[in-house]
């Protein structure tokens, strides 16, 4: 019996000796709890104001309402203020429990221990980590008040929706200050904790007031409210109705583009979640002024000489999320690729129908003008003319210039229709090329983070910009070209398809209209805009130039146009890619009179010998007598 008593004595104090030294190792290098609560990263618009509450934030015990605490303690650990961190009692039903059936369930688990688990460790059930949980809310009891660990529990315990304490939960729940929940919205809340994600009011209202009601009754159980307060408490959560979250956050779009800065920064959501401030390039007054726009308007506004983002709103302004057709939007980059080669700005293109492979382009009013210049083409945003420069200037040529100098990504079509817009982009990668254009040739890194301040309010990270590339001098300076160009894009505004954007000070742009997206893309030196409006039969100069116009008509950062002066000799064109005519059209206007011959002849007679052969071999081919008389006119205009 003495040697069985020996031997009971010796394993016990064997357990307790390696009980001692597992406590010893898994604690020694613990971290100040206080540093471990998720208290969420801050973020501000550039002026310094708080764009949002976080998602997580602190709140005093003393600020807590008695009833509140109650519901929590009869919910989650009744015997709180009566044990050192571990309730033997709780861990002897949960060991129950789990022997019943045959796995392991989180069941004995003291507010302590949910606290070590929170701060301290991984959410995988494993007997190794509930080891470790018991030990950590051994220590925490050893080193911390009860008041302590309350609180702590109460602002890092994790509510749902990316939420943590309660505190941010009352508010977005039901927007209130935690201090200011009534009994029911108390329940509810602390029903959250048992499951998150299903229990939250916001998922499922029904089972949410269902767990509510479990509370109420604990609370009655235990003596805190009488039946009286229980019976009146239950009929008006049987009455509730729930009327959504309250927003306490920025756009998600905003979020989720300012996290991804952040990660290619190196910065993780772990790091910065230590009530690091976030400050963004973003501008709060345009920025609240776009928050009323449906979710089917995408506005991206960025400043052309830094590549800071000014406003980000709308569902998809990145690519490749958020690629579009650019329609006609596109056309600014190729003709700002011709004024660098050296075309005049009133150099003619020919604007007669036309016919690529199985591809008919059309203007957008169906009708023809034979000849236009350049000028007039873009302002007019007239398609024929626009795909004869293009093909002039080489889809191999164009492409280039858009993938490797303006650095548009995107997904590029094989086809001429490239010359309309088929290109698939983002907002973002429009403003980013269009600020070359605007601000001389340079393309800029767009960027929404502007400074990082750590916890304790020191600068770890201040933005500056970033060059992708220049574009590189031709005939003109990228410099020159850009203020040949932009002085067309003013006539759009002024007096083209962009006259609805029109402003009380100089602003140039350009619309765009492709199937489903309508386009808007203006502003001056230090300000551009890009406007898309998704939807079906929509028109960029009535759809979305209006939208663009009532966003800037109050914003302080437009007349500022450039003041470049140019001075240089560009040489004037006249181009007619006759292979592509549509000849037989041409030769049914003629026969039907809706075409007449002279005007044909003083369209042709302006191309060189090689083009014009090739033109009326094509006429004779349909029509010989066609194509005699319109020689012989030819001649005499010529005087050949």
């Amino acid at each position: 019996m003495r040697w069985k008593v020996i031997g009971f004595l010796c394993g016990f104090l064997l357990s307790v000796s390696v009980l001692f030294y597992l406590y010893v190792d898994f604690t020694k290098d613990l971290d100040s709890p206080e540093s471990k609560i998720p208290t969420g990263f801050l973020l501000l618009y550039s002026d310094g104001t708080f764009m949002s509450l976080p998602r997580s934030f602190w709140v005093k015990l003393e600020d807590v309402p008695p009833y509140f605490l109650n519901a929590l303690l009869v919910s989650e650990d009744k015997r709180f203020y009566y044990h050192a961190g571990v309730d033997p009692i709780g861990i002897a039903r949960a060991i129950v429990r789990n022997i019943s059936s045959m796995s392991i369930n989180e069941g004995g688990s003291t507010i302590t221990q949910q606290l070590a688990r929170t701060l301290y460790l991984t959410p995988t059930v494993t007997w190794q980590r509930k080891l470790k949980e018991l030990f950590i809310a051994l220590w925490l009891e050893r080193h911390r008040t009860k008041e302590e660990i309350l609180q702590m529990y109460i602002n890092s315990v994790y509510m749902g929706n990316g939420l943590y304490g309660f505190a941010s939960a009352s508010r977005y729940y039901f927007g209130k200050e935690l201090g200011d929940v009534t009994l029911n919205e108390a329940a509810i809340l602390v029903a959250v904790v048992r499951s998150p994600e299903n229990f939250n009011p916001l998922r499922n209202w029904n089972i949410s007031r269902l767990k509510a009601k479990t509370v109420l009754d604990a609370l009655l159980k235990e003596g805190y409210i009488n039946s009286l307060v229980h019976k009146r408490a239950v009929e008006e959560l049987e009455a509730m109705t729930y009327a959504g979250n309250f927003k306490m956050d920025m756009d998600e779009e905003i979020f989720w583009r300012v996290v991804r800065e952040l990660q290619q920064l190196g910065y993780g959501l772990n790091e910065l979640r230590q009530g690091y401030k976030i400050y963004t390039t973003l501008d709060r007054n345009l920025s609240q002024a776009a928050s009323s726009l449906p979710r089917t308007v995408v506005v991206e506004a960025i400043d052309p000489m830094s590549g800071a983002v000014l406003l980000y709103r709308g569902v998809g302004s990145t690519y490749p999320e958020g690629r579009r057709l650019l329609g006609s939007a596109i056309k600014p980059f190729y003709y700002y690729l011709a004024i660098l080669e050296g075309w005049s700005i009133d150099s003619e293109l020919v604007d007669l129908p036309l016919k690529i492979g199985d591809w008919t382009p059309e203007n957008f009013d169906k009708s023809y003008r034979g000849i236009v210049t350049m000028r007039q083409a873009l302002v007019d945003s007239l398609n024929i003319p626009s795909v004869n420069l293009f093909m002039q200037l080489g889809k191999e040529n164009v492409v280039e210039f858009l993938k490797n100098e303006l650095k548009i990504a995107g997904h590029y079509p094989e086809d001429m229709t490239i010359a309309l817009g088929t290109l698939e982009t983002a907002p973002e990668e429009v403003l980013k090329a269009y600020s070359a254009i605007f601000n001389g040739g340079v393309v800029l890194q767009p960027y929404i983070v502007k400074r990082i301040e750590d916890v304790n309010g020191r600068t770890i990270y201040e933005a500056s910009p970033k060059v992708l590339n220049v574009v590189k001098a031709r005939r003109l300076s990228p410099m020159e070209a850009s203020m040949v160009l932009l002085n067309v894009m003013r006539e759009v505004v002024e007096r083209g398809t962009g006259v609805r954007a029109r402003q009380r000070v100089p602003v140039a742009g350009k619309t765009g209209t492709s199937l489903k997206t309508a386009w808007f893309v203006g502003g001056d030196q230090n300000f551009i805009m890009a406007v898309a409006v998704d939807g079906e039969d929509l028109v960029g100069g009535v759809h979305a130039a209006p939208i663009w116009s009532q966003l800037v008509s109050n914003y302080n950062y437009l007349g500022k146009m450039p003041k470049w002066k140019v001075q240089v000799s560009l040489s004037t064109k006249t181009t007619l890619p006759s292979l592509t005519l549509d000849v037989d059209r041409l030769v049914q206007w003629l026969q039907e009179g809706t075409l007449s011959i002279d005007a044909l002849v003083e369209i042709t007679s302006r191309l060189d010998s090689s083009a014009l052969l090739d033109f009326l071999s094509s006429i004779n081919e349909r029509s010989p007598q066609l194509a005699k008389e319109l020689w012989e006119k030819i001649k005499l205009k010529r005087s050949w």
